[in-house]
């Protein structure tokens, strides 16, 4: 490892309204504000809207997270300021050609931050955090490319199922998984959804809660676009104006 800069049906409905007010706390508008960031990430502020996500995730300071196929360190960055200097961010990502010729730049650029390392995972190997001791993981616009495969059919493939019980694994008890992801209107089939690099909220939950999370809350408004049909891919026109999904689960034991 190397170091870088049951509810009811009533509450899941109440909770399922939940959106963002009120003030940015100041750990997390420490962590927009960190001058360490760089620029390409900062421009996405807009887009991305950081303040409202992770206050709503709940970040606090002295975390301890994982960012999961964190890339460029969008979230990284962030969150690095948000958790504070007795927190921790691990920035996973599995090894490949999207990762591989960026190790030395971003290790460099992690060590900067003084909590921040760069955990580069082999294809199906496992997480490499011990049992029950991570506070929060954290997936951004990566079950688009999870949730379907032609083998599995309208099936969660075998081995996101694996994935998630990694996340329980490593996870607290009450630990917290959140997650970002384009949405396409329920009902839709998985094939199209993944065609569309999209996920439906009823798909997204009936993976993510059969793996044994608990959902604990969505969003519905800190990515709510109605010039979004959902219907369609979103690489040049919507990049970055998607209508997302903000979804809070956590791991009961």
């Amino acid at each position: 490892m190397k170091r870088l800069a049951i509810l009811s049906a009533a509450a899941i409905t109440v909770l399922s309204a939940t959106s963002y007010a009120g003030e940015t706390p100041a750990n997390i508008k420490a962590g927009i504000d960190n001058p360490l960031r760089t620029d390409d990430n900062r421009a996405r502020d807009e887009a991305r809207k950081p303040a409202k996500v992770l206050t709503f995730f709940g970040i606090e300071n002295g975390m301890r997270i994982v960012d999961i196929s964190s890339g460029a360190g969008y979230f990284t960055e962030i969150l690095s300021g948000a958790v504070g200097p007795k927190g921790r961010v691990h920035a996973q990502n599995t090894a490949g050609p999207r990762i591989n010729d960026r190790i030395g730049a971003l290790t460099e650029h992690y060590d900067q931050f003084g909590n921040i390392s760069l955990d580069i995972t082999e294809p199906g190997a496992p997480l490499p955090y011990e049992d029950n001791t991570v506070d929060m993981i954290m997936l951004s616009l990566i079950i688009h490319h999870l949730h379907y495969n032609e083998a599995s059919g309208e099936t969660m493939p075998e081995s996101t199922a694996r994935y998630y019980s990694e996340f329980r694994r490593v996870l607290k008890p009450d630990g917290v998984f959140a997650v970002i992801e384009h949405k396409a209107p329920d009902g839709t089939t998985r094939q199209q959804s993944a065609e569309w690099h999209r996920i439906s909220e009823d798909v997204m939950k009936a993976d993510i809660t059969s793996a044994g999370f608990t959902f604990d809350g969505a969003s519905d408004k800190i990515h709510n676009n109605p010039d979004d049909d959902e219907q369609s891919t979103w690489f040049d026109s919507l990049r970055g104006k998607t209508t997302r999904l903000v979804h809070r689960y956590r791991s009961p034991d």
